[in-house]
Order: C-alpha cells, then sequence, then structure tokens
C-alpha cells in the first residue's frame, strides 16, 4: 500500500472487479517459492485457563507447508471471529484453502495465523481486569508466540476480525500500535458509546497516539447493516490524516457469504509487507488507500458440516454464589412426585426431623436412611422407610407424601421442595440440617449448570404502554430475584426493536409488532443470557429493524438461538460449555409464516425441517452434548397439546434430544416424561406460557419458566416457576395458594399426569 502523507488523503478512481483481480493476479511467485513437503498447512486446536476470567479459552492455529521441517519463525495475523462464532469462524470461511493456495501460488508468504476464541467475554463490553483485551494480551499472545515459532517483532505481528471482532481488533491495535504494525476490520461493527472514551475505537480514532504508525483496512458491502459505524471510523481516521485502506463492494451483506468471498484479498493485505521482503524481486502491486470494488458474488457459503462451538460462562447473568456455597457437601434435599401439589416445606419441619420428631409425610428409601444414620442423624422410629425400588411408586401413589433424597440421586420425576420461596441450593447449607461436610460429598457446585427457560416475551401493545407508564424497573422487579439466580436465562422475544416504534415512516409490510429502543433495557436488567428467535413477529417491521435487533443482542452479550440474520445463523446450536456440563441448544420454528422465515441471505427463524433435524440432532448428541430443543409450534388455544404436536415433539427427542420445549404458547400446556427410542427418557413441555405480553386472560397471564439442573452432564431435576403478569407487564412468583390451585389445574384436571 502506498503510504500517504497525512495532509492528503485521496481516494482513488473507482475499480472494476476485473481490475481488482488483475492487480491480484500479477502478483507472482519467486524462484524460491517452490516447496519440496507438503502442499498443505494444517489447522490445530489449543486451549488454556484463565484464572481472571475463571474460564477455559479455546483457538485454532493455522501453520503453513514445511512448518514442521522447518527451523525458521514466521510472521503471524491474529483473526477475531465475528459473534455468536466461535474459532472455526474464519475455518468456515476458507482461509486454510486461501492461504495454503496463496502460499503455493507465491503471492502470500508464509505464515501462522491465530485464531482465538472469545467465549462470553468477546461478548460483554467488559474493559476492567477481566476483560478480553487482557486475557487476549497478556495470557493467548504470550502463550501462542511461546509455543510456535512466531517472528515477535512488531513489524510481522497483525490483527484483524469480522463484525464484533472487527471492533476488537481495533480497539486493541489503537490502543498497542506498539504491538501491531497492521490491523484490520471486515464489516466491523463500530457504534458511539458502545464503550468508554479509552476503549472505544470510534473515539481512539480521533486521539489515540501513534496510529499512523499502523496500516489499517476497513472494508464493507453495500448492504451492509454496520455501514454507518464503519463509515463514521472512515472520516475520523480522514479528519486525522491516516493512512487508510477503505473499500466499499458494491455487493455484499454483513453475512459470511460475503466475507467468504473476500478472505484471500484479506489475506493479501495483512501479507503486503511480508511478501515484499520474502520475495523483494516479485513486489505485491499497492493497493490504493480508498477503494470501492465491484465484485461478483460467488457461490453461498454451505451450512457448516460440523456444528459450531460456542462456549458460554456469563458474568452479569451469573452472580457469585456465597462463598458458604462454595464448598462440596453431603446433601439431602426434600422431593415429592412431580404431580404433587406440595411446593413448599418449612425449614422448621426439616430441623424437627433431624432432631428425631415423627413426621408422617415423610418417606425414605433404605439407602437414604442409611446415610442420614452414617452422618449421626437420628430418625424417629416411626419413619417410614421403602426399598430403594419402592419410592417412586410411593411418591407418585400419594402426593402428599414427601422424601429426602441424596442430590446426586434426584430424578426428573421427583419435585424438590422450596424452604419457603427459596430452592435448598439458595439457601445458606452450612446452616441447613441436612447437608454435611465430607470428603465424598454428593453435591459440588462446580459441576452444576442450571438453565432457566421461559416462554413468549413481546414488548408492544399495552405491554409496550404499560412499560412507559410504570418503567422497565417496575417490570423486572417481580421476577428478577429468581431470574438471576440462573447461571443462564433464555426468553422467546418475538418482537423486533424499532427506532420509530410505534409508527413506521409507511405502513408496515408484514406486520404491526414493534418494540420500543428504550425498553430493551428491560432485558439487560434481567439478565437475559440467550435471546430465541423463532417467534413469527420479528419480521413485523421489517428486516432492518431485525438486523439493527439482532446487532444489539450481540453488543449486550446476548445469545441467540433459532434466528439470525441468514438461513445458516439461524440453524447455528448453541454450545454452552460451563462446569464441565456441555450442553446444546437448538429452536426452529414449525408454523411460519413464509416472511418470519430465515432464507439462504435473508434474516428470520429456523424452519423445523426434519431432514436438518435429523442430521444436527444426532451429531450434537455423539459429541457428548446434553440436548436442548426450543419450538415455536402452532398456537392454539388449549391447555392440553394437540396429538400432532406430541407426536411432533416425540419425535425430536426419538433422534436424541433430552428436553424439548414449546415456546410458542401463550396459555401453558402440559408436559410429560417420555422414553426416547435412544433410550433415554426425555422431558417433554409442550407449552411455557406468556413471560410478557398484553393477555389478561385467567390463562394466558398464568406461566411456567422451567429452570433445568444439569450435574454431571445429566438432568437431575426441573424446578418449576409458577407466575402470573400483573398489570399487562410485570410477571411476579405465585403465592403458595395460587401455585397449589395451577397445579391442580395443570397436573390434575387437565390430566397431565
Amino acid at each position: 500500500m502506498h503510504s500517504l502523507k497525512t495532509s492528503a488523503i485521496r481516494i482513488t478512481q473507482i475499480l472494476t472487479a476485473a481490475v481488482i483481480l488483475a492487480a491480484l493476479a500479477v502478483i507472482q511467485p519467486s524462484a524460491n517459492a517452490a516447496q519440496t513437503c507438503a502442499a498443505t498447512g494444517a489447522v490445530t486446536r489449543g486451549s488454556f485457563r484463565s484464572v481472571p476470567a475463571e474460564t477455559t479459552f479455546y483457538y485454532s492455529v493455522y501453520t503453513p507447508p514445511c512448518y514442521e521441517g522447518s527451523t525458521g519463525v514466521y510472521p503471524v495475523v491474529y483473526l477475531m471471529h465475528g459473534s455468536n462464532d466461535d474459532d472455526g469462524h474464519w475455518v468456515r470461511l476458507g482461509i486454510q484453502q486461501a492461504l495454503d493456495e496463496g502460499i503455493a501460488a507465491g503471492t502470500l508468504p508464509p505464515m501462522i495465523v491465530v485464531m482465538p476464541y472469545g467465549e462470553w467475554l468477546a461478548n460483554k463490553n467488559q474493559f476492567d481486569v477481566v476483560s478480553w483485551e487482557n486475557v487476549f494480551l497478556n495470557e493467548l499472545m504470550p502463550l501462542v508466540e511461546s509455543q510456535y515459532r512466531i517472528d515477535q517483532r512488531r513489524e510481522t505481528r497483525g490483527i484483524g476480525g469480522i463484525s464484533r471482532g472487527g471492533f476488537w481488533a481495533y480497539e486493541i491495535a489503537f490502543r498497542h500500535p506498539d504491538l501491531f504494525s497492521t490491523v484490520g476490520g471486515h464489516s466491523a461493527f463500530f457504534a458511539e458509546g458502545n464503550a468508554p472514551p479509552d476503549y472505544d475505537p470510534l473515539k481512539l480514532a480521533r486521539n489515540a497516539a501513534n496510529l499512523d504508525t499502523l496500516r489499517i483496512m476497513l472494508d464493507r458491502g453495500n448492504a451492509d447493516y454496520a455501514a454507518p459505524g464503519i463509515d463514521l471510523m472512515h472520516e475520523r481516521l480522514t479528519e486525522r490524516g491516516i493512512a487508510h485502506t477503505f473499500i466499499i463492494y458494491p455487493e455484499g451483506e454483513h453475512n459470511n457469504i460475503h466475507w467468504k468471498q473476500h478472505v484471500a484479498e484479506y489475506m493479501a493485505f495483512y501479507a503486503e509487507p511480508w511478501l515484499a521482503v520474502a520475495q523483494p524481486t516479485t513486489a505485491a502491486p499497492a493497493m490504493p488507500e480508498i477503494v470501492f470494488a465491484t465484485n461478483t458474488p460467488q457461490t453461498p457459503l454451505a451450512a457448516p458440516t460440523q456444528s459450531p462451538t460456542v462456549e458460554l460462562l456469563p458474568v452479569e447473568a451469573t452472580p457469585e454464589p456465597d462463598a458458604v456455597n462454595q464448598q462440596g457437601y453431603a446433601l439431602f434435599v426434600p422431593a415429592v412426585s412431580f404431580p404433587s401439589l406440595l411446593g413448599q416445606i418449612t425449614l422448621e419441619q426439616l430441623q424437627s426431623v433431624s432432631l428425631g420428631q415423627p413426621d408422617s409425610a415423610l418417606i425414605l428409601d433404605e439407602t437414604t436412611a442409611a446415610a442420614l444414620a452414617s452422618f449421626g442423624v437420628n430418625l424417629s422410629p416411626s419413619t417410614q422407610i421403602v426399598p430403594d425400588d419402592a419410592l417412586q411408586n410411593s411418591l407418585w401413589r400419594n402426593g402428599k407424601l414427601y422424601t429426602l433424597i441424596a442430590f446426586d440421586r434426584l430424578i426428573t420425576r421427583y419435585r424438590v421442595l422450596h424452604i419457603g420461596e427459596t430452592h435448598p441450593l439458595d439457601t445458606d447449607l452450612s446452616t441447613y440440617p441436612f447437608a454435611f461436610t465430607t470428603g465424598q460429598p454428593n453435591f459440588e457446585p462446580q459441576k452444576l449448570t442450571r438453565l432457566l427457560m421461559s416462554g413468549v416475551t413481546a414488548l408492544t401493545r399495552l405491554t409496550r404502554t404499560e412499560l412507559d407508564e410504570q418503567g422497565t424497573d417496575w417490570a423486572a422487579s417481580g421476577i428478577l430475584p429468581f431470574v438471576e439466580r440462573a447461571d443462564f436465562f433464555h426468553t422467546s422475544n418475538e418482537v423486533s426493536f424499532s427506532p420509530n416504534c410505534p409508527q413506521a415512516d409507511t405502513t408496515p409490510p408484514l406486520g404491526e409488532f414493534c418494540s420500543k429502543e428504550s425498553h430493551f433495557d428491560l432485558l439487560t436488567k434481567l439478565g437475559l443470557d440467550i435471546v430465541e428467535l423463532t417467534g413469527n413477529h420479528n419480521n413485523d417491521f421489517g428486516t432492518e429493524n431485525y438486523l439493527r435487533t439482532l446487532e444489539w443482542y450481540q453488543w449486550h452479550g446476548i445469545r441467540t438461538i433459532g434466528g439470525g440474520a441468514a438461513l445458516a445463523d439461524a440453524r447455528q446450536p448453541l454450545i454452552l460449555d460451563h462446569n464441565g456440563n456441555k450442553i446444546a441448544m437448538l429452536a426452529c420454528n414449525w408454523v411460519g409464516p413464509y416472511y418470519a422465515i430465515a432464507k439462504d441471505t435473508t434474516p428470520g427463524a429456523a424452519f423445523c425441517d426434519w431432514d436438518w433435524l435429523r442430521v444436527i440432532i444426532p451429531q450434537l448428541k455423539a459429541e457428548g452434548n446434553f440436548v436442548v430443543v426450543s419450538v415455536q409450534y402452532l398456537e392454539i388455544e388449549d391447555y392440553l397439546p394437540s396429538n400432532q404436536q406430541i407426536s411432533d415433539f416425540q419425535g425430536v427427542a426419538d433422534l436424541g434430544a433430552d428436553v424439548v420445549l414449546g415456546t410458542q404458547a401463550h396459555k401453558p400446556q402440559t408436559m410429560a416424561f417420555y422414553g426416547a427410542r435412544t433410550g433415554q427418557e426425555a422431558f417433554l413441555h409442550y407449552g411455557l406460557g406468556n413471560l410478557f405480553f398484553d393477555q389478561p386472560f385467567w390463562g394466558n397471564s398464568r406461566f411456567f419458566m422451567d429452570e433445568l439442573y444439569i450435574y454431571n452432564g445429566k438432568l437431575l431435576n426441573v424446578d418449576l416457576f409458577t407466575g402470573i403478569i400483573d398489570d399487562l407487564a410485570r410477571p411476579r412468583p405465585m403465592t403458595l395458594d395460587e401455585q397449589t390451585n395451577f397445579f391442580a389445574f395443570m397436573f390434575h384436571t387437565q390430566g397431565a399426569f
């Protein structure tokens, strides 16, 4: 690239695709470029444990042909992935092929490419000690540069990224130009005010020192919804007289299809000065500083044959538990049969049992009675004790009985009683009468994942009006103490946010539902971790608002499932790797309408295509995941599922899903335990009900949230949160009497069990 004087940045003439391709074609291999070893490089994967972030981070590394047989050092490029992706993002875009072909042709020098996976941290706007910048600079980069033969000079180190990864590449390079000579942002997402001034690339472009020492590339397609921030970055660099390459392709959106077409060009930019040094007789032609290029789209990117790994460990949504509850215990919890009407027990009742007082409602199996005796508990002689294999039937026959059972012996057909309104795990276990310190605990907090699943969220119509009048703090207050205890909190938001809501510039072409941008903070106040996008109203106000909303989720560290900017994104499973549990989440829309469904290049929900499900679910299961599938099914005004719904949910379980949930229901629906053909017993809940929606009717204002307790890779238990929506916009927990009546209606009146 020609260096420009800071006083004059010129925009070059418009170039056609032929000119761009011709410029690349004249780069000829030098005489010494021939290789005598394998013609292809290799991609390997590594990991490290970050102490500050308390997270295991993964990274993939491309090494060039002949690396193993050589002794020299190589230049390096660090490439960041986009939101909702991982260290395989660039590999799936074809970077290995582009590098192999370029090195073989002599148009690229041999180089190392490091592709880190930023986990949850790269999606958080955190800039303190626990930040992606610090993990990258202080842990990942020193590690890989000690493990691989990397030329550690600034002149031979570059950094770049796609979308959210482009933000981080610019943030890191602009703050540390002493470490990097080149930075690239490909559809980089910049937004004013989304980071503190000292970390915001748009602010740093105005005042950071030594930016003129960097080679800078900035590019986008003509239909990229991140264009405003990219263009603003270009303007600010231009104002300062900072030389940079700026490319606007006349075709291209913010998606994998576009990026895949240009991977070779990205690598040519990073490698240009290294090629000139390695092959002085055939220096690459200069790229213009600002180029508007014409490019003919190539074949769209096929869906990956392997499901991406997206590991997540939210910080904001996962408060640190009390230190006293971090140690392991021999823990025995009160439990009833799943359809029992009981929901709570008092601490005083449990303390009385521990002191030997009789309790006619208590029934124990022989294993538990012996274990309690070994810990010095003198049970009342009148305590009913049955053989182990008789306990479940005894509890199911008499819903007024409860048991005490070791935590790791829980099964989904039992339901844990709360102590008052609190789950036993959220109490102070050091004072709980049936928690014992031991060298052989049955409960270790570091092996547990709590995944909280909720149903329909639609911040529109009268709910929107109530939020305007009462505020989002009021709306969140009823359920906040409960949802913040979960490790991951999920909801299915069916309505996109629009700056013009409730009005539109023109009549909305597809539907009437929209949410105000000012109400987005309801989701962040609740610590939402995962938003499902299978709903049928997300495209009501047009795809532009859908895509804008998608970026808002990404910027706030909220993961998405079941929908995306294109079909491949919508189908991408979310893999949670937390406390040793690998959980795969998949979501899809079974009913449409057509404009809500994602296509190859347009946003929307993933359709529940059986051909796709028959491949992806067994694959996820074979990879050792606990599989949760949530579905936007046909909405019916009934508490019972249709026969077809039962058949379809069972069919999903037969493919390997451990849990299948309906997120479409405006009325809560019943649930079932199903013995799947794979051999496991799946938990099916046909409809969770509304979480936020303006339907004041008795059934439509009552709902479940299912908290899945996953321990050592297995579903031990499902905790049922029962709630009521007050004043059209404030969900709250039911009182004990309300819950008892609700259980009676759902379990018995509706014939669920």
